[in-house]
């Protein structure tokens, strides 16, 4: 017996219905029983408060459900349904993958796209060099230099910090004088290094775009401090 008239016109029609293993199982079932002498009849039940069976039905569905509840077997699922969590996990994210570094996603929330190509195209290959050791933290500078076991030390050579990308670029003393140009990019994103190396930060709206400017100002910078030269 079945309350669901779409469950019974399964049965009735079962190469024109989704869920084609239930309706086999179910065919495969009343077979056997057929054979060993049985009548099997669908009936299609309406749903009513006196129904002694269907309130059996809906007290044992309670019970399986319930917090400690012995695990059954699970049924086979229907084909729409697999395909459906398979397209859902294959789906590409918005989101920068979880094994990008730290430093990369401090520069620029946004995924590599039409704005990196933006930034890197106009640069000769010493700028490019030196923009890139900025934007991905894998610089010549003691921070990194010491997490990869060449330098002793990350401590940077004014004595004050780690030689961090951002003390180089915004408060190691040794550089005061160099960064007149980058200071008059702007008066609001000081110490901003989203906005000093193309990058968006997770403040910046969806109309934003990177300010060029201010980045060129950065790669002088440190071409002129001769800190990222490469060999």
């Amino acid at each position: 017996m079945q309350v669901g008239l779409p469950k019974l016109l399964d049965v009735s029609w079962p190469r024109q219905q989704s869920g084609q293993e239930f309706v086999c199982q179910s065919y495969k079932l009343m077979k056997r029983l057929r054979r060993n002498g049985n009548h099997v009849n669908i009936l299609w039940v309406p749903t009513s408060a006196d129904n002694k069976l269907l309130g059996l039905a809906k007290e044992q569905a309670r019970t399986a459900t319930q917090k400690d509840a012995a695990l059954q077997k699970s049924g086979p699922r229907m084909k729409s349904t697999t395909l459906k969590i398979a397209r859902s996990q294959a789906a590409p994210s918005n989101d920068l993958p979880g094994n990008v570094g730290r430093h990369v996603k401090r520069v620029d929330a946004a995924l590599p796209g039409k704005h990196t190509r933006q930034l890197y195209d106009p640069l000769s290959w010493k700028e490019a060099s030196v923009l890139a050791q900025l934007r991905t933290g894998m610089a010549r500078l003691k921070s990194y230099l010491c997490r990869i076991n060449v330098a002793d030390t990350n401590q940077c050579a004014c004595g004050q910090a780690s030689e961090t990308v951002e003390h180089f670029l915004f408060r190691c003393r040794k550089w005061t004088t160099h960064r007149t140009e980058m200071l008059q990019c702007t008066h609001t994103h000081r110490g901003n290094i989203s906005f000093f190396l193309g990058g968006k930060s997770p403040l910046d709206d969806t109309n934003w775009t990177p300010n060029l400017d201010a980045m060129r100002a950065s790669i002088r910078f440190a071409i002129a401090t001769g800190r990222l030269d490469v060999a």
